[in-house]
């Protein structure tokens, strides 16, 4: 197996069989672990389709965790499982797209050697890509020419559309870069996000608007899922009373922590602390 990256990948000839495509609800189910310890035998693109937290424990490696519109590439032979909160029954929450990609000597290529977020936001435009390709690879059941090389061309305009969400978001990123380091380092701060935006030469407008485009949410909502992890690790490892927690993390105001932490879990923090995956 070898390592490209996308530019080298446009530029290589590619073999590769029509892609299995899984649209998964998670409404029932919260965890996936078929490959905690048996490697994956294929690569997959993961798209997270509606307002669910995905993440990705591999067995080496840090852990990723991908939210509403994000990309996830999976490489071929990492052991890894995965938890899921929220789900919304009756609905697609997932697309999972196996696939193989080789190169003219037989070599399987890969995009990166580890889990990885490709696109942390693709919006409606990449879920119109995954639905074509999953209406695609279905209709090639009679394996007929026309099918089977529509299932390709829908396979690389999905990878095409990928690139150019995630360079779109890159590009937002590096405008805002020093204001989202400086936040990240200030995770428990009640810092104003006007001083994030002074700290990058732009106005607050312009920052909200680069900062929702590349993380797919507020400053505020970003620094508050760094808190709310910090503060999930604690409950869990940790006799701290909820109220120092709380404060430990940066809420102010206790209710108003246990308001948000029950929105991103499903349960309060005593509820979590006290349940058997808390």
């Amino acid at each position: 197996m070898r390592r490209i990256s996308f530019g080298e990948l446009a530029h290589t000839d590619v073999f590769f069989g029509c892609p299995e495509v899984f649209p998964e609800s998670w409404a029932t189910r919260h965890s996936f672990s078929l490959y905690r310890d048996a490697p994956r035998p294929c690569a997959a693109l993961f798209f997270v389709k509606t307002d669910i937290q995905v993440s990705f424990f591999p067995q080496n490696g840090s852990a990723v965790t991908a939210t509403k519109g994000a990309v996830v590439y999976i490489p071929t032979g990492v052991c890894y499982h995965v938890e899921v909160q929220g789900g919304s029954g009756g609905t697609i929450d997932t697309y999972t797209v196996n696939h193989r990609l080789l190169d003219d000597h037989g070599e399987e290529i890969l995009l990166n050697d580890a889990i990885t977020v490709l696109c942390k936001r693709g919006e409606g435009r990449l879920e119109l890509y995954f639905q074509k390709l999953d209406e695609t690879v279905h209709r090639t059941a009679e394996g007929t020419v026309e099918d089977l090389l529509a299932a390709r061309a829908a396979f690389y305009g999905l990878l095409s559309a990928t690139v150019a969400a995630g360079a779109d978001q890159n590009q937002s990123y590096y405008a805002i870069r020093q204001g989202v380091e400086a936040l990240r380092r200030d995770w428990n701060r009640n810092e104003r996000i006007e001083v994030y935006a002074e700290l990058c030469g732009v106005t607050p407008a312009y920052f909200y608007r680069c900062f929702r485009k590349w993380a797919g949410q507020s400053p505020v909502e970003y620094r508050n899922a760094l808190r709310l992890s910090h503060a999930e690790a604690m409950l869990r490892n940790t006799d701290m009373q909820i109220r120092e927690i709380a404060e430990t993390v940066g809420f102010e105001d206790p209710f108003y922590f246990c308001r948000v932490f029950s929105k991103q879990f499903g349960q309060s923090p005593r509820q979590y602390r006290h349940s058997p995956e808390g």
